[in-house]
């Protein structure tokens, strides 16, 4: 598969992963869940979050520009758009102390929906 490829399917990657991720979050709300399985259904979301700026910054590096300064221009674009992903990954690293299962579903769920459109803004911006 080509750079250009996986940059061209970067859109649908991007709407697959934040429904994958809310599908994963979402029923949190209605299931009374043991801690163990409200962790794992939340790290899975906060992964499947994180996998389109995974793969955008994989595409960017791998890409073949011109100049190492534009290189570096887009992933700070990359970057900058996605502000929230350090809280996701913030939570995941510490996801084995949250108890408050209301409260870190609905910053998960900000976080993913506000990097969506991020993401599909920036991809949009860079096509």
């Amino acid at each position: 598969m080509d750079v250009e490829q996986v940059f061209n399917a970067l859109p649908m990657i991007n709407h697959f992963s934040a429904v994958a991720a809310i599908g994963c979050v979402f029923p949190t709300y209605f299931h009374r869940l043991r801690p163990a399985t409200y962790r794992l259904l939340l790290s899975i979301g906060i992964v499947f979050g994180l996998s389109p700026l995974a793969v955008a910054i994989t595409t960017v590096l791998l890409a073949s520009f011109s100049d190492p300064a534009i290189r570096l221009l887009a992933i700070n674009m990359l970057l900058w758009c996605s502000p929230l992903a350090i809280v996701l990954m913030a939570i995941l690293a510490r996801i084995k102390r949250l108890i408050r299962a209301r409260l870190w579903s609905t910053v998960v769920l900000t976080c993913i929906i506000v990097d969506w459109v991020g993401m599909a803004s920036l991809i949009s911006a860079l096509s």
